[in-house]
């Protein structure tokens, strides 16, 4: 299993006159990649105790939810499992990997309300702490100050290197853009020509279901489609999805984060410094808000962001939010390092870092220690 820091990921250029043709190019340079994480998250949804019927029809629903709500991007994903040698059904098990993972066994998940318990649980991950900052132009706090965001991205160190980085360019009347995602996916955490960038955090709530329209796919469509956080929150508001997330935008001008309970959509007020971790902030979706896994360290992750940024200075850049992020490596906190001995928990994976203004993020494998070992840096084309 590769240590994530040392993972030298992929970067792939994806283009294409019309939407399967563009996914039928992302296949053809990364087809047995996309082979390998389909047969990953087999095996990790059946560690989970999800029945592989269950797992194929979840795929099938979510693949007619985004057949109906985004034609273009379902013939995408049409070219690109014909590229892969899979059915499309089959490369939805990848892309809407979320939505499966609310059929795991969430009996013994306490609510937000109860806090965390301390015995372990393999029924789903906790992954993912965001920080984004944006100037209060109303009060002049941070006036001249760009708009930057942050974030680790935690999940399984089984797919420590089944995620690449990608830049598309754009089909006519759309936006090219840049960022990572993982194999078989068409878009993830990135940053688009007009200067608009996604983070993702995933959430749960006892009301999640499969068969939604992915958020991944959700993603994808802002990258490629949404010219500022006004636009992409109005396209988070019209996908029908099934399962929860917080998506985080950030543009030249503004940001917002945009939590998703099971469909429904809060866009959360935002000035200054703002960070998310896995548990819903909005008081109602807290009501019915999960934790998972039951001993979830995410209330100590948002605890410590609220401390790092209330000392933080004003950015001057995306990178100067790495040190924010940098939790003490033993801890296990922000910045997570694998655990020995196979444990089902998930690691820091990468460390992403956007500007909006300059359409550019960068990229590091592991804990954000460890930026300075390798980054990539991309340009939304």
């Amino acid at each position: 299993m590769p240590v994530p820091h040392e993972v030298r990921s992929e970067s792939i250029v994806v283009s294409g006159p019309t939407p399967q043709m563009r996914g039928m190019a992302r296949a053809t340079q990364t087809a047995q990649r996309i082979r390998s994480a389909h047969r990953s998250y087999t095996h990790l949804f059946q560690t989970l105790g999800i029945e592989d019927s269950a797992v194929k029809a979840a795929a099938k629903d979510s693949l007619a939810a985004l057949r109906d709500w985004d034609p273009d991007q379902h013939q995408e994903v049409t070219g690109a499992a014909m590229g892969a040698g899979l059915t499309p059904a089959d490369l939805m098990v990848i892309i809407a990997r979320t939505e499966i993972i609310t059929l795991a066994d969430r009996s013994a998940l306490p609510s937000q309300q109860d806090g965390p318990r301390k015995e372990s649980s393999t029924s789903a991950p906790s992954e993912c702490s965001t920080i984004t900052f944006a100037a209060d132009r109303a009060a002049g706090a941070g006036a001249g100050a760009p708009c930057v965001g942050a974030q680790t991205w935690d999940w399984y160190p089984e797919f420590a290197d089944l995620w690449h980085l990608h830049s598309v360019a754009a089909l006519p009347g759309g936006y090219g853009y840049a960022g990572l995602a993982e194999y078989g996916m068409t878009g993830k955490i990135g940053v688009n020509s007009a200067g608009l960038g996604c983070f993702l955090n995933i959430l749960f709530s006892s009301d999640d279901a499969p068969g939604g329209v992915p958020v991944h796919s959700v993603l994808a469509r802002i990258l490629g489609a949404a010219g500022s956080v006004d636009e992409a929150v109005r396209m988070i508001e019209d996908a029908p999805l099934s399962s929860s997330s917080v998506i985080t935008l950030i543009d030249s001008e503004q940001s917002a984060m945009v939590e998703i309970s099971a469909g429904r959509t809060r866009v959360l007020d935002q000035r200054g410094y703002a960070v998310h971790t896995n548990h819903f902030l909005d008081g109602e979706f807290a009501q019915t808000g999960l934790l998972s896994p039951p001993n979830a360290n995410t209330f100590d992750r948002l605890e410590f962001l609220q401390d790092t940024v209330s000392c933080a200075g004003v950015p001057q850049c995306a990178e100067d939010l790495v040190p924010l992020l940098c939790s003490d490596l033993a801890s296990g906190c922000v910045a997570k390092l694998p655990k020995p001995g196979g444990t089902l928990e998930t690691t820091t994976l990468a460390s992403v870092r956007i500007d909006p203004a300059q359409r550019k993020i960068a990229v590091s494998p592991g804990v954000p220690q460890y930026v300075k070992m390798r980054t990539v840096v991309l340009h939304a084309p």
